[in-house]
Formats: structure tokens, C-alpha cells, sequence
């Protein structure tokens, strides 16, 4: 019998085993059983070899793969391994043989399908009416091939945040990508008799999606991309999705083409990094971030500003919680970030155009209102005090709406043109359906770039306007 494993599945958990066995073999057919079983007594050989931490960290306490009583009559580890690894191949030996009618759950291969249990497969919860195969049954049928794709799933996923993480991708190549550059690693370890799983170091999912997406672009892989990450077994079930889509990654490519890794950015130079690197570093209040790592088996609290900045480490700058990665990962608006830190109108334009899906006539309109209103800055001061600021406080649509009729009022008395136009009002400027504070945000950003104040003056004018 010919085992096929040339097609892709739609079920997440299969196909991801699928694609770590194909890369794992170094091929996606085999002839019969027995030349596909050599490689099966290769994986259950490295998953038996240290029970205590890599099986304890796929299969569940309960499956049959981690049974004690099997092993208990044996005195040694090696006794207790070999025996252990026997029964493995017997289980997997009996469930290959098996017939059943029927259509398997995951492709919809019909008949000659074995009849499974969840608890024998790695990384599924002990619990009776849960698991990761994409449905809610204890027992069901699977064809041969994705039964055994499935024992390959966590070789081709990475440690983090405390769970397993993988992704697939409508780019067949970034799935290759993936799983060719987990099984070098996953292999490596084994030479090194190192924990076969392979670990992100990276303990916070968003930072850990981003971190791929950022070497993905710079490999100019492009594509939508799913990201899982799922419990580890006997913790409960619990399954977080992430779907990233392509104009996030070639945003990043646009703006960030290669990852600060030698040197500190700025924001002359490497704008997004300099952003990146400046909420990585401090919390709301100014303070440097820490982070608890185990060492030794004991948490010990790493800070920023010894491991990051005294030591150059500037790629362990993942490794901290950053609300801009946070919401750019998760599809929230980074205007506010933008607009805080008062960046460039090209960066700006290019999330735009990228992310928002902005009309480019509509850019040109919010543009062309700000560069207007510059007929009104005689000084940065009072430019900032009489137009800016008011838009600044602007806390409703309605009242956003007639502080540009005010504008609109006040720019006519020195000009013999508008503002803007009634057909750019209500085509591009405040649209039905679109935000009026991103418009706002927009138009402040815009704004801003023609200032030349500092932080501390803008505070002197905002201090003293609260006094008065």
C-alpha cells in the first residue's frame, strides 16, 4: 500500500504534521508501510528517549504512549525506554492495519481508515470531549496518512508563551520555509542531546508572530498566515488564533526591509525600528521593562536597559512586552502611536495605503488640508495654541465637524480659495462609515510634522492654557 502525503489537508493539526514529516523524511511518498515505518521508529525513538521532558511535553499523562504501568516492571531508564518505545510501535503497528468504511475527518479520503482514540496522539487534551483535530468527537476516523501526519505535528512547532505555536500560510512556500527551518533546528538538537522540542525563546505570542513575519519579509515571502497557539496537554484546552494578512508584511517590508540587530535605531534613519525599540524599552510611566526568565529552575528578573542597552543585545528587544507589536499583530489601529510620537507623514502614508486601505485621493485631501492651514503659522506657538490645539481636544464628531468649519471660516478671510472643498468633505474627509478620530489622528500628524516645538514648550502652552 502507497502512502501518500503529497497533498495538502485542510485541518491545521494534520497539516502541519504533514509538512514536518515531509521535510522530516526528506520526501512526501513511500512505496508501503514498512518504508514509511523506519522513519516512525526514528521519531518515537527521540519522543521515548527522555520521558520525563520531551513525551511529557506532546502526549498526555494518560495516553497510551505515557503509560506507567507498561514500564513499571523494568529497573533501568534504557530497560524502561526500550520497552516503552516497543509498545509505541506495536500501538502504531495495529492502528496502521486497521479497515474502516467511512470518510476520513480531516481530507475526506474515503474508506480503508483507522479507527482512533485522541489520547494516543500528541499535544491533545486528556479531557473526554475536546481535542485539536478540529472537532469536538473522542473517536473518530482518520485515513493512514493523517493519522501519521499527526505524530509529526510537534516537530514542525515552537515553544512559546508557555504553549505550542505554528502557523500555515496560503504561500506554499512559507510553509516549506517553516518547516524547513524547524527540523534543522529540531535535528540539532537531537545531535546536541538537547530538548527536541524547539523552543522561541520568545514568551509572548504577539512578539513571537511578529519575530517570524519580520524574517519572513526579509526572506520576500509574502502571504496570509494563520497563526495557532495551543495548550500544552493536561493544562487545560485552550486554542488562541491569529490571522495576519500579506499587506502586514509588506508594510513591515516597506518600512522596516532588515531588523535592527548591531546597532540602536533612530528615527532619522529607521523610523518603525525606532518606534519598536522605544515601547519595548519603557512602560507608560517612563520606567524601564523587566521580564522573569528561569534559570537554573529559578525565576530571575532580566531588565532592559542591563540585558538591551548596556550589553548591545539589541535583538533580545523581542523578548519584551510592546503595546505598538500588540496591536499592530492583532489589527488594532496604530494611528495613536503615530500620532504620539509624532511621526513622518511618509510613514504615515505608507500604513495608509498598506494596512487601512486608504484611497490615495483621500491622503492627498487630508494632506492638503493641513499643508493649507499652514497659512496661519506665523510662529509654531500660536500656530499650535489657536489650530491645533483645539483639534487636539476635539472629543466628538460633531464638534471635530465644526472646529473645520471654523477653520474653514477663518482660512477664507485670508484666502480666495476654501479649505476644502463640500465634495471633499464629505468624500474624503469625513466619509460615511469611516472613524472621525482616525481623521482626526491623520490630520494631526499631517500637522505636526510642520512644528518644530519640543515636547516640554507644548506642555508649557497646554499648562497654560489650563490655568487660564
Amino acid at each position: 500500500m502507497v502512502l501518500d502525503f503529497s497533498k495538502q489537508v485542510g485541518d491545521p493539526m494534520v497539516e502541519i504534521g504533514r509538512l514536518g514529516l515531509v521535510e522530516f523524511c526528506k520526501k512526501d511518498k513511500f512505496e508501503n508501510i514498512e518504508e514509511f515505518r523506519v522513519y516512525i521508529e526514528r521519531l518515537f525513538n527521540i519522543y521515548t528517549f527522555k520521558t520525563s521532558g520531551r513525551i511529557g511535553q506532546v502526549f498526555s499523562s494518560n495516553s497510551k504512549f505515557t503509560n506507567q504501568s507498561l514500564v513499571r516492571s523494568f529497573k533501568t531508564d534504557k530497560e524502561k525506554q526500550k520497552a516503552r518505545l516497543k509498545f509505541a510501535l506495536k500501538l502504531y503497528d495495529e492502528l496502521i492495519k486497521e479497515s474502516y468504511n467511512g470518510y476520513c475527518l480531516s481530507c475526506g479520503k474515503k474508506d480503508n481508515l483507522c479507527s482512533v482514540n485522541k489520547t494516543i496522539f500528541p499535544l491533545t487534551s486528556g479531557n473526554s470531549n475536546t481535542n485539536f483535530t478540529s472537532n469536538f468527537s473522542n473517536k473518530f476516523l482518520m485515513c493512514k496518512e493523517c493519522m501519521s501526519s499527526l505524530f509529526f505535528a510537534p516537530i514542525n512547532m515552537q515553544k512559546t508563551a508557555g504553549r505550542m505555536g505554528f502557523m500555515i500560510s496560503n504561500n506554499y512556500e512559507i510553509n516549506e520555509f517553516w518547516s524547513e527551518e524547524n527540523i534543522i533546528e529540531f535535528n540539532a538538537n537531537i545531535i546536541k542531546n538537547l530538548d527536541s522540542l524547539i523552543d522561541s525563546k520568545t514568551n509572548i505570542f504577539e512578539n513571537f508572530i511578529y519575530e517570524i513575519i519580520e524574517e519572513l519579509q526579509e526572506e520576500e515571502l509574502f502571504g496570509d498566515i494563520t497563526f495557532y497557539l495551543i495548550s500544552n496537554v493536561d493544562k487545560g484546552s485552550e486554542i488562541s488564533v491569529v490571522h495576519i494578512l500579506e499587506n502586514q508584511m509588506r508594510f513591515l517590508h516597506s518600512v522596516a526591509p532588515k531588523f535592527f540587530k548591531r546597532e540602536l535605531p533612530t528615527k532619522q534613519k529607521d523610523e518603525w525600528n525606532y518606534l519598536i525599540f522605544k515601547y519595548s524599552a519603557k512602560d507608560s510611566s517612563g520606567k524601564f521593562r523587566t521580564r522573569k526568565e528561569s534559570i537554573d529552575g529559578k525565576s530571575k528578573t532580566i531588565k532592559f536597559k542591563e540585558e538591551i542597552i548596556d550589553n548591545k543585545n539589541y535583538k533580545s528587544t523581542i523578548k519584551y512586552f510592546n503595546p505598538l507589536i500588540s496591536s499592530f499583530i492583532q489589527g488594532k489601529s496604530i494611528l495613536g502611536f503615530f500620532k504620539r510620537n509624532r511621526c513622518s507623514w511618509n510613514l504615515t502614508k505608507i500604513y495608509l495605503k498598506e494596512i487601512k486601505g486608504m484611497r490615495e485621493e483621500r491622503v492627498n485631501v487630508l494632506k492638503k488640508v493641513a499643508d493649507n492651514l499652514q497659512l496661519f503659522n506665523e510662529d509654531d506657538a500660536t500656530f499650535y495654541k489657536k489650530i491645533i490645539r483645539p483639534i487636539e481636544i476635539t472629543k466628538s464628531q460633531t464638534e471635530f465637524r465644526e472646529n473645520l468649519r471654523i477653520l474653514m471660516r477663518k482660512f477664507m478671510s485670508k484666502s480666495d480659495k476654501p479649505l476644502f472643498t463640500v465634495d471633499e468633505m464629505v468624500m474624503y474627509i469625513l466619509p460615511s462609515g469611516e472613524s472621525w478620530y482616525e481623521t482626526k489622528d491623520i490630520l494631526l500628524i499631517a500637522l505636526y510634522e510642520k512644528m518644530s516645538l519640543k515636547e516640554e514648550e507644548i506642555e508649557k502652552i497646554v499648562q497654560g492654557d489650563d490655568n487660564e
